[in-house]
């Protein structure tokens, strides 16, 4: 057993000696933020507070060790610091009595959801709740501790995409859990690369479900949104929300593993949906799964697939067989023929060539293991459903928390940056060969560079209205003309429009605010104030021009954001932009 006196606070593993711990660095006596448990503070009799890991609109969420198992575990804990405070070193939350109705409401939801969960801890691929208790006026949710990394995290490691194989294989679980989450009323609101976890075993986990104000824009607490993954019906607590907003939040997901962009925000796409398919950026990525993405990220809810089922039924079916869209294509489209004395002689009339007959022994396989797979899914759906059915009437579980990864409470979120200089790409292919010359017009510029290496490329960029950031607009060469090796291609790539709407800043973090304008090409410059009017520390409190308002990004204006600062000064400021 751990000896507690010798805990890392920091990593809740043993440290072997006084001072920072050895594993992580992490000091027991480091400075913390004074609106959240001090480090060590004891829960409930058993369970150990450690260091602070991420805080939003709903609570805070601290690593935690378990006195009576010996296991660490994460500490959630309900706290919206909207509408209620805390003191330096007192455990207890002081509530605003203005506020109180809607503190008790909200803290209702947050123990209803928690609850639900721990019915459905025999779910493996969602992070297990292990006890809810009430406590210094608060309430408390004890999760199991998973050793993984985000999904967000193995991405980078993997080149920032996944193909369609590699997919099948990890996300058919997870798919079925979600599904039986929803069937028993819950809905997740936040899915995205920082909410999934890749486990030690390569199993994917979904963490970090929270109450619909914490994801909703307009409500009384932060909300945290996820730029690219939250759906349109988010931005407006007026619109309806379902299992269908989840399905924007996987196949946004999904977009990102296969293609390694962000899709473009939902909430930009309503004035002008510029949003490529999957396969344009990514010319692998099976056009039926591209299509299918596409109607998840449908901005009418009405329109978009409704449940995860579906989506999975349609991800999964068998399209109709179409050689040349099944192939990926390449970059070779044509070869002079070579004369010979000697030609391959054509199959006799009446009867079927070799290759005919192999293509058709490949269309009954594809179909056969497609079939397999859809089968194993449904059937997963049926066992986890009964398995769901028959367990579990307590309020705890002895369940061995042997993973965590600490969720990441910023979520920043933008599209890879497109280079500003030409590119050359040289080529010593043999001189004789010719080729066809590829489509580029409609391609996300990043992806051609790193595919066709047979051909010169040089870039031009400009704005345009109509072409998002980074797609190429026109090429000085048209599709399928003959091209020899080496031979430039120049193209003009879009800038993204030479004006935008300022987008809304409400509730989110000024590095989140800043990457968004970024994205934009819209320079800006921060600058922190100890006016907040309200706002909590680090969040937007207020920007140079209205929200709305016309950013003229052309002629390079720029746009001041003041944040929230205790203590700061408007004098104080850091600037930043991003130019092509």
């Amino acid at each position: 057993m751990t000896e507690i006196n010798r805990l890392c606070l920091g990593c809740m593993n043993e440290k072997e000696s006084d001072g920072p711990c050895e594993k992580c660095g992490y000091s027991n006596d480091a400075p913390y933020l004074p609106s959240y448990l001090a480090p060590g503070t004891i829960l409930n009799d058993r369970y150990i507070v450690g260091k602070l890991l991420s805080y939003n609109g709903e609570g805070a969420t601290y690593i935690g060790f378990d006195k009576v198992t010996g296991a660490k575990v994460t500490v959630k804990e309900y706290m919206p610091d909207t509408l209620c405070s805390r003191k330096k070193g007192d455990p207890q939350i002081v509530v605003d009595a203005n506020r109180l109705p809607l503190y008790k409401t909200y803290m209702s939801e947050f123990v209803e959801l928690n609850k639900a969960l721990l019915k459905a801890r025999s779910m493996t691929h969602i992070q297990t709740v292990l006890d809810i208790f009430p406590q210094n006026n608060t309430a408390y949710v004890i999760f199991e501790f998973i050793n993984g990394i985000t999904l967000k995290a193995y991405l980078a490691n993997c080149s920032g995409e996944l193909t369609w194989d590699r997919v099948k294989e990890l996300f058919p679980p997870i798919l079925t859990t979600l599904s039986l989450v929803h069937s028993a009323g819950i809905i997740h609101r936040g899915i995205s690369p920082q909410t999934i976890l890749v486990t030690e075993k390569n199993e994917l986990k979904l963490i970090d479900f929270q109450i619909s104000a914490g994801r909703t824009t307009g409500t009384e607490i932060a909300c945290e949104m996820y730029p690219g993954y939250s759906a349109p019906e988010q931005y407006s607590s007026a619109e309806w929300q379902g299992t269908w907003t989840d399905v924007y939040g996987i196949s946004a997901t999904l977009y990102r593993v296969l293609t390694g962009c962000v899709p473009t925000e939902s909430i930009s796409r309503l004035g002008n949906d510029n949003c490529p398919e999957p396969m344009v950026i990514n010319r692998n990525v099976p056009s039926h799964v591209s299509k299918v993405i596409m109607n998840g990220l449908k901005l009418n809810t009405s329109n978009r697939i409704q449940t995860i089922t579906e989506l999975v039924v349609k991800l999964f079916e068998q399209p109709k067989f179409n050689t040349a869209e099944q192939e990926p294509v390449r970059p070779v489209q044509r070869v002079r023929k070579v004369e010979t004395k000697e030609e391959a002689k054509p199959a006799p009339t009446g009867t079927k060539s070799a290759n005919a007959k192999k293509k058709k022994q490949n269309n009954k396989i594809a179909v056969i293991a497609t079939i397999i797979v859809c089968a194993v899914i449904v059937i997963g759906f049926a066992i986890a459903i009964t398995v769901l059915a028959i367990t579990d009437k307590g309020n705890t579980s002895s369940t061995d928390p042997n993973y965590y990864s600490a969720p990441e409470s910023t979520t920043t979120s933008s599209a890879p940056e497109t280079t500003t200089t030409n590119t050359t790409v040289s080529s010593d292919t043999a001189p004789d060969i010719v080729y066809g010359c590829p489509t580029f017009t409609g391609a996300l510029f990043t992806s051609i560079q790193d595919t066709y290496n047979f051909v010169k490329i040089t870039a031009e960029y400009k704005f345009d209205d109509t072409v998002a950031n980074g797609i190429v607009i026109s090429q000085s060469i048209k599709p399928d003309t003959e091209i020899k090796s080496g031979t430039e291609i120049k193209l003009v790539v879009s800038k993204g429009p030479a004006s935008i709407k300022l987008p809304d800043y409400t509730g989110l973090k000024v590095d989140q605010y800043t990457a968004l304008l970024s994205q934009k090409n819209v320079k800006f410059e921060k600058k922190a104030t100890s006016d907040t009017h309200g706002v909590k520390d680090g969040y937007v409190v207020k920007c140079s021009k209205e929200i709305g308002e016309t950013v003229n990004v052309k002629d390079s204006e720029k746009v001041t954001v003041y944040y929230a600062k205790s203590g700061g000064s408007s004098s104080s400021s850091s600037t930043s932009s991003k130019t092509n």
